[in-house]
């Protein structure tokens, strides 16, 4: 089934918004409450309809324009919480109930983490060699350039998804390796890996028998 305009206009707002923003902000002030917006034209001049197959707009004779414009009032500027059910290439909609909505770009790169992190031998994952050289290799549909996969990485890092640290380097004390890792604790990385509905991932409280330990503290000091 193809996309529609739409979903492929929200979804290049969801990539295209941060590093755009941050190539102006280099030479020009961004107010802050502006977003990109990205719309489909014919040959003409015409904008296309929202509701209408990707089939109907040919980047051989057709417009796309990018603006930056104000944001309206109330109205939440990453799009990626509005684009409910979209894919992306072969990339699957996700299943992730509603209140722990996850892209299906970040989806599949969790989900490339969790398997990084699973690697036999693998006491941590650099950060630099998981952009650079497995996601590269992997192919994802929904992250087809380094473009997109730096993107990616960095909305799911600044939503605390995936967690950064640092770890000693053997060959140059003075430059730490950057590491990533994935944070099981979020509901949305358990729901992505499928074990939402897993309570043995959960802590279970282990009962003792006897007295509570504060009764037995109490009658101590007391002696």
């Amino acid at each position: 089934m193809k996309n529609t305009i739409e979903q492929v206009e929200l979804q290049g707002v969801q990539e295209l918004d941060a590093p755009i923003k941050r190539f102006l902000q280099n030479h020009f002030p961004v107010p802050k409450d502006h977003r990109i917006t990205v719309s489909f034209f014919d040959a003409h001049g015409r904008k296309k309809r929202r509701s209408a197959s990707t089939d109907n707009w040919s980047p051989e004779a057709d417009e796309i324009r990018i603006r930056l414009e104000p944001a309206p009032s109330g109205q939440e500027t990453d799009s990626s919480r509005r684009i409910e059910g979209f894919s992306s290439g072969s990339a699957q909609p996700q299943t992730v109930p509603p209140n722990h909505y996850v892209h299906p770009a970040e989806a599949d790169l969790l989900r490339a983490l969790d398997r990084a992190e699973s690697t036999p031998g693998w006491n941590f994952v650099p950060l630099k060699k998981f952009r650079d050289e497995i996601l590269a290799a992997e192919h994802i549909p929904s992250m087809p350039t380094d473009v997109h996969r730096q993107a990616v990485l960095r909305s799911a890092i600044e939503k605390r998804l995936i967690l950064k640290g640092q770890v000693s380097n053997p060959k140059s004390p003075q430059f730490p390796v950057t590491t990533i890792r994935l944070n099981r604790l979020m509901p949305e990385v358990k729901a992505v890996l499928g074990q939402e509905e897993n309570a043995d991932l959960d802590f279970h409280p282990v009962e003792i028998k006897g007295e509570p330990l504060s009764a037995t503290i109490i009658r101590e000091r007391h002696r």
